[in-house]
């Protein structure tokens, strides 16, 4: 399995035309190339994403940003918008995206 990093994607179902967006991208590191896709919660359809964005920090809003972990370790998530694992490749390929 190559090395991988986090992006933002915008996503648009092929099928059903929904769209989303996901803060949890995983493409080939240092690249755009997207190595998990995720299903369309609509239709089911595997997607990749028509648009990424390098992840900005939620603290400085920076893409590189100089942070510390401390500062990092304190950010909130917002818990009406969670991480669907049951629609995330990587979740379902046993490496979750999500630490528990």
């Amino acid at each position: 399995m190559p090395r991988t990093e986090r992006r933002y994607g915008f996503f648009r179902c092929p099928i059903c035309r929904a769209h989303w967006e996901s803060a949890y991208v995983f493409c080939v590191q240092g690249t755009d190339r997207v190595y998990y896709k995720q299903d369309c919660k609509k239709c089911k359809k595997a997607c990749n994403p028509y648009r990424l964005e390098k992840l900005k920090c939620s603290i400085c809003g920076q893409s590189d940003c100089t942070c510390s972990k401390e500062e990092k370790e304190e950010r909130h998530t917002d818990p009406n918008k969670p991480h669907r694992s049951d629609l995330c490749h990587k979740c379902q390929s046993g490496r979750p995206c999500m630490r528990k």
